[in-house]
């Protein structure tokens, strides 16, 4: 093998992992771009969660019905008894 072959092997090594540096990088960002997507889309979700808290204890103090309350959120009556009762923990945790 002379030295113009070996310069032209080299070179392919070289293209090959700058090839594959630049993919990896392109996987790097998306990974990021996910990650920002996934914390935005978890604010948001506690903000809808804490909405749709703020008109379940407004109906029920406004004496609709729980059944009908869950039924509208499209849950078990249960669920919404858990959430209560998680959701106040939570605020008494926080104001004690």
């Amino acid at each position: 093998m002379d030295k113009e072959q070996h310069f032209e092997l080299l070179r392919e090594s070289a293209a090959e992992v700058k090839e594959l540096q630049d993919r990896l990088q392109s996987i790097r960002d998306q990974e990021a771009a996910l990650q920002a997507q996934r914390v935005t889309t978890l604010d948001e979700l506690k903000k809808a969660r804490d909405v749709r808290f703020d008109r379940m204890t407004a109906a029920i103090e406004d004496k609709v019905p729980k059944a009908q309350i869950a039924r509208a959120l499209g849950m078990d009556r249960t669920n919404l008894y858990k959430l209560l009762e998680g959701k106040d923990t939570e605020q008494e945790t926080t104001a004690g």
